[in-house]
């Protein structure tokens, strides 16, 4: 018998709705060149995600890799295309940047997505 990851996602996106909160995830992904214009056209896209962020503990910050004020967001996977590095969060009057994307899918199935934002 397998294990139902959809319904497992399902369940991580009800715990975010009850404790964290929703954001604009937007992504400018560069067409290309034109020419006449000189400039390349840029599509941008944008989704409704549910999440909860968290600043990293003191342990975690190396001055390198994570800076003092990054922060870890806990992004649910359900229904939405996976965020990447460069991708903007406009979270409240905040806006953060993706820096790094680590995917939780067991199976193939997405769970969730931790993300390591930064201002």
């Amino acid at each position: 018998m397998a294990f139902d990851y959809a319904s497992l996602a399902s369940d991580v996106g009800s715990i975010l709705t009850e404790f964290g909160a929703t954001g604009t995830l937007t992504r400018n992904t560069p067409g290309t060149y034109d020419p006449t214009t000189g400039e390349v056209a840029t599509t941008t896209t944008t989704q409704t995600v549910t999440a909860c962020l968290f600043p990293y503990g003191d342990k975690f910050v190396d001055g390198a890799q994570i800076l003092a004020n990054d922060r870890q967001a806990f992004v649910g996977a359900s229904g939405i295309t996976g965020p990447r590095a460069g991708d903007v969060l406009t979270w409240g009057t905040e806006t953060l940047t993706v820096v790094k994307v680590k995917a939780l899918a067991p199976a193939r199935t997405y769970v969730i997505y931790e993300c390591q934002m930064r201002a």
